[in-house]
């Protein structure tokens, strides 16, 4: 009878390791065929000074709003043109 109980236990745990890991590879392929990044996404700088790094950015859809500091320079904001992908403005903050 304890046998039974073991062969029982040990059949369903194979069971739902089997249906967990097939699950996951069909969750690992749907989301690497249909995450895609654009392929020709632009480069763009900000042309900033070396060691200025961007603290917190923002988006209103076509203007985004980069805080950055550093780089020998006062805080300042860049404003910056995702559809012309230019630099609007550069707002220095005191």
């Amino acid at each position: 009878m304890n046998k039974l109980k073991l062969i029982r236990f040990i059949v369903f745990v194979l069971t739902f390791l089997l249906i967990f890991g097939t699950l996951t590879i069909l969750g690992l392929l749907y989301q690497k065929t249909h995450n895609k990044a654009p392929e020709n996404a632009p480069l763009i700088s900000l042309k900033q000074p070396l060691g200025s790094y961007v603290k917190e950015f923002r988006s209103d859809g076509e203007k985004l709003y980069i805080l950055t500091v550093g780089g020998g320079q006062e805080d300042r904001i860049v404003i910056y043109d995702v559809q012309n992908n230019q630099i609007l403005s550069t707002i220095k903050m005191n």
